[in-house]
């Protein structure tokens, strides 16, 4: 049996994990490598699969280089460093950093949304925080340096622009010129996405290099597709039912869906289980949500932008958050069609709960989405039919 291995094995067994052997000088130090342009990806999936993760998760890089992150599904995300900054007013305690470590909220106060001290803010007049929103380079400025230090946003990234006259956010590129870990998040779903950059020094070894890490991507991203795909298995299982008042019939309905069993949060099918619910008069149907989804029923089309826009004489517009989205609207606990129902966000840290009921008492077949990933394909039916 061998015991020993040959430089020249080491060398190659280095090049299929992707790894650079870093040239030495006479002395035996490390020479310092050209910076490099590294690529990582932004999210997973597209139409009602989405995959909430970064791709590679953690990234081993040399000071001097710099990542270019690129949305890479249909979902909206954020790349956003935090750590170091000097907190603003209402940031929050990260979900996955260390005590202190604090992240701006995706939501905000609008400007005249501040009551005396004792009373509530008006649920109705909340906004975009413009810290989330907007990056903190525009297109045509310096590529941004994090040193651990600062703030630094992508800004809401999406695959097209998000009005007629924004600009399209679908990259953000940041060099890294101080060795350490760096943890950063998407605002947007902060609790279960998020991922760190460790940087080495300029002449480190064993650092992958642009190969491997798309093969890392890959590698990580495939299995949350599978968990996707066991997912909406399970969603398509027979809808769960049980007896109501006087005769009636209880039918749930999932808003949204991710792996059961692993509790998974990253890998999610953006549909309603089952898609075409049927029920008989007088039946209610309840609707629930472990994410972030919402229930409307509208008698125009249900289509409409959840931010509208309020111009400022300087700067970029606010962009308050629609009623029509993020409040509940339950004119009555029946359905009547000529109404317009909303169960706002629905989930676990939602203030509308995660759950939602109608009575449906006249037979026809309603059409309802989720305002939020309607544009996803994130569309059902309640067909109601004579008892």
């Amino acid at each position: 049996m061998r015991i020993g291995i040959s430089l020249l094995g080491v060398l190659a067994a280095l090049a299929v994990v992707g790894l650079t052997v870093m040239p030495r000088t006479a002395a035996g130090s490390p020479v310092a490598q050209a910076p490099r342009n590294l690529t990582a990806l932004v999210g997973g999936g597209q139409d009602t699969v989405e995959i909430l993760a970064f791709f590679p998760m953690n990234m081993r890089v040399r000071q001097g280089d710099a990542i270019t992150w690129r949305i890479n599904s249909d979902e909206i995300h954020t790349v956003t460093f935090s750590r170091g900054a000097s907190p603003q007013p209402n940031w929050v305690q990260s979900p996955v950093g260390p005590g202190g470590d604090l992240v701006p909220p995706f939501a905000v106060p609008l400007p005249d949304n501040n009551p005396p001290v004792g009373t509530t803010q008006d649920p109705d007049k909340f906004m975009l925080n413009p810290l989330v929103g907007f990056p903190t380079r525009f297109p045509g400025a310096p590529q941004e340096t994090y040193s651990g230090r600062s703030y630094i946003n992508a800004g809401i990234m999406s695959k097209v622009p998000l009005g007629p006259n924004a600009p399209l956010l679908d990259t953000l590129s940041v060099t890294f010129d101080t060795p350490g870990i760096y943890t950063y998040n998407c605002i947007i779903h902060v609790d279960r996405m998020w991922g760190t950059v460790e940087v080495l020094p300029a002449g480190a070894a064993n650092v992958p290099d642009q190969a491997a890490i798309d093969a890392q991507a890959q590698a990580e991203l495939a299995p949350l597709l599978n968990l996707a795909a066991t997912a909406k298995a399970q969603g398509d299982a027979p809808a769960k039912t049980e007896p109501g008042p006087n005769g009636t019939t209880l039918a749930h309905v999932r808003a949204g869906m991710s792996e059961l069993f692993s509790g998974d949060g990253r890998a999610n099918n953006f549909e309603f289980f089952p898609k075409n619910t049927t029920v008989n008069v007088g039946d209610t149907v309840v609707w629930s949500s472990g994410f972030f989804h919402s229930v409307t029923f509208s008698p125009t089309p249900v289509f409409f932008e959840p931010f509208l826009e309020r111009p400022q004489p300087e700067g970029p517009p606010l962009l308050a958050l629609n009623p029509r989205a993020f409040s509940p609207s339950r004119p009555s606990a029946t359905y009547q069609p000529a109404l317009f129902y909303n169960s706002a966000d629905l989930g676990p840290f939602s203030p509308a709960g995660n759950s939602f009921a109608l009575t449906f008492d006249q037979p026809g077949i309603y059409e309802y989405q989720c305002p939020f990933h309607g544009d996803e394909g994130m569309k059902g039916t309640i067909i109601v039919v004579e008892r």
